[in-house]
C-alpha cells in the first residue's frame, strides 16, 4: 500500500512476525523521562507478543516487562547499523507484531526489521540477523561434587550445542543464547542458564556456532532483499531545513504558538520545527507536498525579515555599521528581495530594510513583482527608525514626493 513506508514478513520455522517500518520527523522521535531528565530517541523498535501467536487467548494492554526486555534487546541489536542522522534524517520507527511463536520471537524481529528497513529504503551500514542457542546437559552430570574442573570438563565432552532453538528446547535446555551480528561481528547478545556456569571452551564453541547461523540466515535473507530499495515509499515525509536567526524564533512561533500552527494548517504540513543550535536556530519543515512545502519557506523567510526588519549585514569585519539617518533620501539603492507585501532593498554595505507595498508609490500596487526585480534601483527615505513595533520604515512615495514634488 502506499501508506506503508517499509513492510516484511518473517517467517522461520514456526516462528513469525509482521515488521513495519515508519519514518517521520525530530517530532516523531520517542520521548523518554530518565533519571537523568528528558531524552529522546531516533531509532526505536517496539516489540508485541499477543497471546494469540501462541494459540491462547488473553487481554491485550500495555506491554509487560517480558516484551520490553525482548524489544530492547531487538532494538540494541540493530542500533549499531543504523545510519547517522548526517546520513538519514529521518526518525525510524520499527514496529515487531508476533504472530506465531515456537522460537526466538525476538531474533525473528531484528531479521524481520532489518528487512523492513531495507524494504523502506533505509542505507543500513550492514544487515545483521539475530538467532537463538541452546544446550542440553548429560543426565549424568556431577553437580554435587566439589571438583568444579572435572565437571566442566564432562559439559565440554558431552554437551551438545543446539542451534536455533525451539520453545520445547528453550523450556528443557539449559542455556538460552541469543546472539545478532554478522560474520564480522556481534551486535548484541543476551544469555541466559540454568546451571552454575559455562566454561570458556563451551562459551567459544557456541559463539562459533551461533555465527554459523548467523551467516545462513543472512544468506537466506539478502537472497529476498540484497539491498534496501533505491527509493523512499512516496508517503514518507519529505523534509526541508533552513536556518534562522534566534532573535526571529517567537516571531515564527507566535503567541501560544498561534503562528505555527496556522502555517501547518494553511499550508497542509505535517509539523514545524524549531531547534536552537547555537547562534542560530534550524527550523525544520515536513510535509508530503513540494509545493505547499516551498511556499512555507517562503512565508518563514518573510516572518524572519519582518522580526529583523534591518540585521547588520556582512559589513566590513570589526566595523561597526552606523544606523540610517533619519529623514534622509538614500539614493540608488538596490532591491535585494521581492515580495507580495513590498521590496527589501539595501541601504548599504550592511544595512538593509524594507519598503512596504503602501510605499511603493503613489498609485496603488496590485502585483510588485510585475513592478521590481531583484536587482533594480530606487530612492528611498528613511521615515522613520522604529515605528510603533520598533521596526526601521522606509518609503519610495516619500522620496518620490520630496524629489519629484510627487502627489
Amino acid at each position: 500500500a502506499e501508506a506503508v513506508h517499509g513492510s516484511v514478513v518473517f517467517t522461520r520455522g514456526e516462528t513469525q512476525t509482521l515488521a513495519t517500518v515508519t519514518l517521520g520527523d525530530k517530532a516523531s522521535r520517542q520521548r523518554l523521562e530518565t533519571l537523568d531528565g528528558d531524552d529522546s530517541k531516533r531509532f526505536y523498535l517496539q516489540y508485541t507478543f499477543p497471546p494469540s501467536c501462541v494459540g491462547e487467548c488473553g487481554r491485550v494492554g500495555a506491554p509487560g516487562r517480558r516484551e520490553v526486555g525482548h524489544g530492547n534487546l531487538a532494538e540494541r541489536g540493530l542500533i549499531p547499523v543504523i545510519p547517522t542522522e548526517e546520513e538519514f534524517p529521518y526518525t525510524v520507527r520499527v514496529e515487531s507484531l508476533v504472530t506465531e511463536s515456537c522460537g526466538s520471537s525476538s531474533m525473528a524481529s531484528v531479521c524481520g526489521g532489518l528487512l523492513a528497513m531495507y524494504d523502506a529504503g533505509i542505507p543500513i551500514k550492514r544487515p545483521v540477523a539475530g538467532i537463538a542457542m541452546g544446550l542440553l546437559l548429560p543426565e549424568n552430570l556431577k553437580r554435587d561434587t566439589d571438583d568444579k574442573e572435572a565437571v566442566m570438563a564432562q559439559m565440554e565432552d558431552e554437551a551438545v550445542i543446539l542451534t536455533d532453538i525451539l520453545g520445547l528446547e528453550d523450556a528443557l535446555g539449559t542455556m538460552d543464547f541469543k546472539v545478532c551480528g554478522d560474520a564480522k561481528g556481534i551486535s548484541a547478545f543476551q544469555l541466559d542458564i540454568k546451571c552454575e556456569g559455562l566454561s570458556v571452551n563451551l562459551l567459544k564453541a557456541a559463539l562459533t556456532q551461533a555465527k554459523e547461523g548467523r551467516v545462513h540466515m543472512l544468506y537466506h535473507m539478502l537472497k529476498a532483499q540484497p539491498k534496501p530499495a533505491d527509493d523512499l515509499a512516496p508517503s514518507v515525509p519529505k523534509m526541508v531545513t533552513l536556518p534562522v536567526p534566534n532573535s526571529a524564533i517567537g516571531k515564527i512561533i507566535g503567541p501560544g504558538g498561534a503562528t505555527i500552527r496556522s502555517l501547518i494548517e494553511e499550508f497542509s504540513l505535517l509539523n514545524i520545527d524549531i531547534e536552537e543550535t547555537g547562534p542560530e536556530g534550524l527550523v525544520t519543515i515536513s510535509g508530503t507536498k513540494r509545493e505547499k512545502m516551498d511556499q512555507a519557506e517562503e512565508k518563514i523567510r518573510f516572518l524572519v525579515q519582518e522580526a529583523n526588519n534591518f540585521v547588520p549585514g556582512s559589513g566590513p569585519k570589526g566595523k561597526k555599521i552606523p544606523d540610517p539617518e533619519e529623514g534622509k533620501i538614500y539614493e540608488d539603492c538596490q532591491v535585494v528581495g521581492v515580495h507580495p507585501f513590498g521590496c527589501f532593498v539595501q541601504l548599504y554595505e550592511g544595512m538593509e530594510g524594507l519598503v512596504h507595498v503602501s510605499e511603493l508609490d503613489t498609485k496603488r500596487i496590485d502585483k510588485v513583482d510585475a513592478m521590481f526585480k531583484v536587482g533594480d534601483k530606487m530612492d528611498v527615505k528613511v521615515i522613520a527608525l522604529k515605528d510603533a513595533r520598533g521596526k526601521l520604515r522606509l518609503s519610495r512615495k516619500a522620496a518620490m514626493t520630496e524629489k519629484f514634488g510627487l502627489d
